[in-house]
């Protein structure tokens, strides 16, 4: 029935064949007493041969049967004890089995871990079993080919016993594939927890709306906001890395693939919406940076402009002295304000693009750029009237300085005119003469300059500066006084070409008196000559000086008509001339 009650029986049948052993030697003995018998008597020797022949057949027999039943004991052992062997094999697989479909799932990674560390036990145990395995089915197929009783029931049980052990080690590999997905499960609910709870602290930096009130809190701001995106890039590869992960299931066919998948798609919608936020907050705080950039820029142009119109609307033109200077320090001022009108325009232009670009805070950009627009449209005005008011001033400081640089000139001009010096001889007069003639053209070139004081005095009268009328009259009086040079010098130029007139006279008496000088010696000479040849010479010397005589009387003539002519004309120095004439 068992394999215990088997061993039992295998216990007596061998205490029976130890007696069967101790019947063998008295067998022997009888047999040996048989053939005495028979010797000792033949008339029973047959009787007795028969009866030991009966008693050999039986002890043969008996032997027979032992030997049948240790053989069969000995198959009954075997099959029990295979029996066993597969009962028990049997039984730890069931067991086995229920171990192995105990385990829940583990909701976490160290529980997910502790599952596969002891489902790998689970695995040494099968392991370490399979000698045991190996044994059975080799012992049963042994049984088998040994053509056992009862093979065909150690043959079902063998089939039995491997399908056993092909579930068990299926059931291993599955619920293996099985915590192996819990792990990549409980993984990836870690990263996935890690990930949001990551997010959660960004968003929470992202809610901020702090976009800064300076530019250096901006700059603070800003760098915040880098360092936030360089944790942001550092974070994405973990991001990509999930999705990959989450991928890698769901393409394996996780049991749990819709979680994966939704949980998948929350985290990287998250993301998504992390970085729209991140890009809008960076937006916002560059739009913050460009609005403070604006400001500092508008605050720095504001303070120059009211800095400049101080200087533009004082009212220092009214202090004459310096104009020149005050006028070349206001075209550097002018100069200034245009150098700069570049950085006005660019702060305006810099506004403009910031309102056309939507930004938060278009209506106080409006404001401060049509604050700093009236506040240039001042400043130039202030330049532009001050410039004017300093050319004025300047342009009048300029026209009395001409009118009265004119009148010294006038003054110097009227004295040379006035001048009762006409020559002392032809020398001095000709001298006298290309000095009238230079006055002639000082005269004439000083033209330009009184039209131009009458230019610029209409052009103040018609300006209506605040002493038009006194310009008016210098103006006026330059003019008349300038007008009146005519006379005095046509008058002066006559006298000094009768002057000339007269000293050329003179120096052509002079010479015929010097000549007449020269000659008269010769004709008053008493030298008549001491012999023919020296008469002769000297009646030559003498026949060319009445030569020379002769010809020289036309000169004399000239110069005396000359002279008539002069006097007819009722020269100045008629009596001197008539003297000379007669003298000569």
């Amino acid at each position: 029935r068992d394999l215990a009650s088997v061993q039992a029986l295998q216990r007596k049948h061998e205490g029976l064949e130890r007696d069967l052993a101790a019947l063998e030697d008295k067998v022997g003995r009888l047999g040996e007493v048989a053939l005495q018998l028979q010797n000792r008597h033949a008339v029973s020797a047959d009787q007795i041969a028969a009866k030991q022949a009966e008693i050999v057949g039986n002890w043969e027999a008996l032997r027979h049967k032992a030997g049948n039943r240790k053989t069969k004991l000995d198959d009954s052992f075997k099959l029990q004890r295979f029996t066993a062997d597969h009962r028990d094999l049997i039984s730890w697989v069931n067991d086995m089995k229920a171990q192995l479909s105990a385990d829940d799932l583990a909701s976490d990674v160290s529980g997910a871990e502790a599952l596969l560390e002891r489902h790998q036990e689970h695995k040494g145990e099968i392991d370490a079993r399979d000698d045991i395995f190996k044994t059975t089915t080799q012992f049963g197929q042994g049984l088998v080919t040994a053509n056992h009783y009862a093979a065909d029931e150690i043959k079902e049980k063998l089939s039995q016993l491997g399908e056993e052990k092909d579930t068990l080690v299926a059931l291993w590999e599955e619920r293996r594939k099985e915590f192996d997905q819990c792990m990549d499960l409980q993984l990836f609910h870690r990263d996935v927890e890690q990930a949001d709870a990551w997010m959660a602290k960004q968003e929470a930096f992202l809610s901020n709306e702090d976009a800064g009130d300076s530019m250096d809190s901006v700059e603070v701001l800003i760098k915040k906001q880098e360092d936030f995106e360089k944790s942001m890039a550092a974070q994405e590869e973990k991001i990509r890395a999930l999705d990959e992960f989450a991928s890698k299931l769901i393409s394996s066919e996780h049991y749990a693939t819709d979680d994966i998948a939704t949980k998948r798609d929350g985290v990287l919608a998250r993301r998504r919406e992390l970085d729209e936020k991140s890009a809008n907050r960076r937006a916002r705080l560059e739009d913050s940076r460009r609005l403070q950039q604006f400001n500092r820029d508008a605050d720095e142009a504001k303070a120059w402009i009211n800095e400049k119109l101080k200087t533009a609307s004082d009212e220092s033109y009214k202090d004459p002295s310096n104009l020149q200077g005050k006028l070349q320090k206001h075209q550097a001022f002018e100069a200034e304000v245009t150098a700069n009108k570049s950085r006005i325009d660019t702060v305006s232009a810099t506004g403009e693009e910031l309102i056309d670009a939507g930004h938060y805070s278009s209506e106080t950009i409006r404001t401060r750029l049509d604050e700093l627009a009236d506040l240039w449209r001042e400043l130039a005005e202030q330049s532009a009237d001050k410039g004017s008011k300093l050319k004025e001033a300047n342009q009048q400081q300029q026209f009395n300085r001409g009118v009265e640089d004119v009148e010294l000139w006038l003054e110097e001009t009227e004295g040379h005119l006035a001048s009762e010096d006409f020559g002392k001889d032809l020398t001095g007069v000709q001298k006298l003469i290309k000095k009238h003639n230079l006055l002639e053209l000082d005269i004439a070139a000083h033209q330009d300059r009184i039209n131009t004081i009458e230019g610029q005095a209409k052009e103040f009268v018609e300006a209506g500066p605040f002493d038009a009328p006194a310009i008016q009259e210098k103006q006026e009086s330059v003019s008349a006084r300038y007008e009146s040079l005519q006379d005095p010098l046509a008058a002066r130029k006559q006298k000094l070409q009768d002057s000339l007139r007269l000293q050329q006279l003179y120096r052509d008496i002079e010479d015929e008196e010097t000549w007449i000088r020269e000659k008269e010696p010769i004709a008053a000479s008493t030298n008549l000559g001491k012999d023919l040849t020296g008469v002769q010479n000297l009646l030559k010397k003498h026949q060319a000086l009445q030569t020379e005589l002769s010809g020289h009387e036309d000169r004399i003539k000239s110069v005396c008509e000359s002279a008539e002519t002069m006097m007819g004309q009722g020269h100045y120095a008629s009596d001197d001339i008539q003297t000379k004439v007669g003298e000569l």
